[in-house]
């Protein structure tokens, strides 16, 4: 599906910022499905692109079930406006339960699901990373869960700031847990960042808890603005509307943010971020274990 088919709004945004919606600065990312068993063409796409986007990869029902559990553990603290449909995770506007909740504990909870362990740590993710890696799998303990409401995105940054004590190797599985249309705010990479070795040598040189004193950049963000990184260094930003079984991969290196969340019904957008490597080569010690220590360990 080419990005001309989308019916695109008249602006698209991260951070109230618009993206310049022309075709020399803004389109849609290409699938890998056709590379699927060919791991040298695998490899060479991801060198070129800087991300692998499987479509229908994943078990679809398993990923529902992952889904379910999430807004289920949403509405447990009055999150989800139970007049709506309880899959599309409607905002119920009230926020009482979040702030009488311990959020590191709910964050927990919110993370360690079954359902949501299974298709971020067993099955197809898996088999797709030992293909990819050619021996066997690590995969970082911690699920980042999205749970993004309307008017909220993600700004510019690579993950490595965040998770760089171990190998450069490590990947991202960026995965849509449900359907994330573009009014929802999905992920959006800015293709060829991956080779931009100026800003590796830069910012991406940040680890955001050693140097949270004296980060330039103000905590693990390049930019709240996609227009900045992309009018200095050039590039297209890419992204397309998910479906559930969709599956992003993409490296340490790979610019990326989120499309502001404008659901006109007030869905709060759905997604995690999980992370995989060699088991043979050193991993970040921050997110490995029963109970991750996450950010803060210097």
């Amino acid at each position: 599906m080419a990005i001309q088919t989308l019916v695109l709004p008249e602006t698209l945004s991260s951070n109230g910022n618009a993206f310049d919606l022309s075709h020399e600065t803004f389109g849609e990312l290409r699938d890998a499905n056709s590379l699927l068993g060919n791991t040298g063409a695998l490899h060479e796409r991801f060198a070129e692109d800087g991300y692998l986007l499987l479509r229908n990869y994943l078990d679809k029902e398993k990923v529902l079930a992952a889904r379910r559990e999430l807004i289920g553990k949403l509405d447990e603290i009055g999150l989800i406006d139970r007049s709506k449909p309880f899959m599309e995770a409607v905002f119920s506007g009230d926020t009482s339960g979040i702030s009488a909740t311990d959020r590191q504990k709910f964050a927990r909870h919110l993370r360690s699901g079954p359902a949501l362990k299974e298709i971020c740590f067993s099955g197809r993710v898996m088999e797709f990373f030992a293909q990819f890696f050619g021996d066997e799998v690590l995969h970082l303990d911690y699920i980042w869960v999205r749970n993004v409401r309307r008017g909220a995105a993600t700004g510019c940054h690579f993950d490595w700031v965040y998770m760089g004590r171990g190998t450069r190797k490590l990947m991202t599985a960026w995965i849509p847990q449900g359907a994330v249309p573009l009014a929802d705010g999905p992920l959006a990479i800015l293709h060829g960042s991956h080779k931009w070795h100026e800003l590796q040598n830069t910012y991406g040189k940040i680890d955001v808890d050693k140097d949270k004193e004296k980060n330039p950049y103000g905590g693990g963000w390049l930019t709240k603005n996609p227009n900045q990184p992309q009018q200095r260094y050039g590039g297209r930003w890419l992204t397309t509307e998910f479906e559930p079984g969709d599956l992003l991969v993409f490296g340490m290196f790979t610019l990326h943010c989120a499309i502001d969340n404008e659901s006109a019904q007030n869905r709060i957008r759905l997604s995690t971020d999980t992370r995989y490597q060699l088991a043979s080569e050193p991993a970040d010690e921050r997110w490995i274990g029963d109970d991750p220590f996450g950010h803060g360990m210097m």
